[in-house]
């Protein structure tokens, strides 16, 4: 496994793991957090491939910011074969790509955005 470069994580943040996939800018992830399973359904704009993260992290303060109200995404740049998706509660989604993109399919500053919202099963 490479480790990501840039900086550390906050030891403190809890987090969860699950997969994410989006299909044409729909977003589905399903996570285990604190031993309930959550699933976020969002969209993305800005980026309209399609893509699978086979090992998602969500990080948040505390579970109760996983909620069914909709909440938006920061506008964060999208990377070739990584992407942060960071809602404006503080909740961050990240992993990386099980395929990698081409320049072409990502380009430089390439900028996503949209939001989403939680369901706890």
């Amino acid at each position: 496994m490479e480790t990501k470069h840039g900086s550390p994580p906050d030891l403190h943040m809890p987090q969860g793991t699950g997969t994410l996939t989006s299909d044409k800018g729909r977003v589905l992830g399903q996570f285990e957090v604190e031993g309930a399973q959550y699933i976020f359904v969002g969209n993305l704009t800005g980026f309209r491939q399609s893509f699978s993260i086979p090992n998602a992290d969500v990080a948040y303060d505390s579970a109760d910011q996983l909620h069914k109200q909709p909440e938006n995404f920061e506008e964060l740049p999208v990377e070739k074969d990584q992407i942060e998706l960071r809602l404006k509660n503080g909740v961050a989604i990240t992993g990386g790509f099980d395929m990698p993109f081409s320049d072409s399919e990502v380009k430089k500053g390439t900028i996503v955005g949209g939001g989403g919202k939680w369901l706890k099963l």
